[in-house]
């Protein structure tokens, strides 16, 4: 299993954080009293603050726990923006502004639709972008993709309580199978499930632990191939075979204990429900690797 692991000072990642809340501006989307405004001030206060050498006084001023939220939840807008910043599509921005929605602190958000569910659609949007694929944003299915002659949809299902994962899981194959009848062409429909487990797995926003950057994301993968483990069966044994398979992504704060270095671990595991011998499977492969591809 291979990982990527890039540092960066607070000076920098605020810089991102700024392009990214620039973006917003210049969509006319009004963020400054939204959580991600307040992500904005305490990034800023951290950078003049490293930049002034006074890091004790930015930790006297924030809460540890809220600093923790704010490099959780900027490192997924950061994604969405480096993905999405060159799409011009009004329909993306009233996704946008609902991703901006919710409570400030992730540990107070509802089990009810969020503002961090339309960001995990986007997220996972700005991967197909990135990898040079058309997202139609308009459409009433989470993503929908023209891919090499097909009609690829994908939904997303952000799972935030334990009871309701095989509930969810049901809910987004039963989606897929009504967006593969209502395509123009059924028989070039495929699909696949975006599941983010962050929430099942750490609930609280506790930071992952590992000696380096390698055990981290070891122990990152381990909590996904658990969770496939456990829950394979409900989509390995569907009869809709046009559904190809899941992509199962955990993001949660981690902490590299030789340093004590703050990480925001990303990790995303695929996982099929075709056979491995059919031409389906080498076409969920394809996809796998341009839209969710291994980086060393």
């Amino acid at each position: 299993m291979t990982h990527f692991y890039a540092s960066e000072t607070y000076v920098e990642a605020y810089s991102k954080l700024s392009e990214a809340c620039a973006w917003l501006d210049s969509l006319g989307i009004e963020y400054s009293k939204t959580r991600v405004g307040r992500y904005q001030k305490i990034f800023g206060a951290l950078a003049k603050h490293q930049q002034a050498g006074t890091l004790d006084a930015f930790h006297e001023e924030h809460s540890f726990e809220a600093w923790v939220n704010a490099a959780h939840e900027v490192a997924e807008l950061v994604r969405m923006y480096e993905g999405l910043s060159g799409e011009a599509n009004p329909l993306l921005n009233e996704r946008l502004k609902d991703s901006l929605k919710g409570q400030e602190l992730y540990v107070l958000d509802s089990e009810n639709r969020s503002g961090r569910d339309f960001s995990f659609e986007l997220a996972t949007a700005a991967k197909f972008v990135r990898a040079g694929l058309a997202v139609d944003f308009g459409h009433e299915a989470d993503l929908r993709v023209q891919i090499n002659g097909f009609t690829f949809f994908v939904e997303c299902k952000r799972l935030k309580s334990a009871k309701k994962i095989r509930k969810r899981i049901k809910e987004g194959i039963n989606q897929l199978h009504k967006r593969y009848v209502k395509s123009e062409n059924s028989h070039t429909a495929r699909g696949m499930l975006a599941l983010s487990i962050g929430k099942t797995v750490n609930k609280n926003l506790g930071l992952l632990e590992g000696n380096d950057d390698k055990v981290l994301g070891d122990i990152a993968f381990s909590h996904n191939c658990a969770f496939i483990n456990r829950y394979r069966s409900h989509w390995q044994r569907i009869s809709d075979q046009r559904t190809l398979g899941v992509a199962v992504t955990l993001d949660t704060p981690g902490i590299i204990t030789s340093n004590n270095q703050l990480v925001t671990c990303h990790e995303v595991t695929i996982n099929n429900s075709v056979p491995v011998d059919t031409s389906d499977y080498d076409y969920f492969l394809k996809i796998a690797n341009h839209v969710f591809p291994r980086r060393t």
